[in-house]
């Protein structure tokens, strides 16, 4: 009997891996509490994050992007200062933060609708 539970469990964590990082890809936008606009456009794959982040009309880059179950983390530079980045997903709204600020600062970012 566990023989013919096992390819069910095994589908079950690869089909909920697979719906965690096709949540988060896509565009996300909202604004910090001093009213810098905020933006990323994410793309997920495998345990890997990848995108850009954009303040206040300032693009850069993703580094070190990764993913783990509905939480992630990345780097970006901003006005030539690097920060590290950590967040969580539910449905359509993305919590973010700067890790030297901890959770209790984090911004909800919400999907844009294609």
């Amino acid at each position: 009997m566990t023989r013919r539970f096992a390819p069910l469990a095994a589908l079950c964590v690869i089909v909920a891996v697979a719906a965690a990082q096709s949540g988060l890809s896509g565009r996300w936008e909202g604004s910090t509490p001093n009213g810098a606009k905020l933006q990323l456009d994410l793309t997920a794959t495998d345990a890997k994050l990848t995108g850009t982040l954009t303040r206040n009309d300032q693009k850069t880059t993703i580094s070190d992007g990764r993913i783990k179950n509905n939480t992630f983390a990345f780097k970006a530079t901003l006005e030539d200062q690097a920060d590290a980045f950590s967040g969580e997903v539910k449905g359509d709204e993305l919590r973010i933060w700067l890790d030297r600020r901890g959770p209790e600062s984090a911004v909800t970012l919400t999907r844009v609708k294609k």
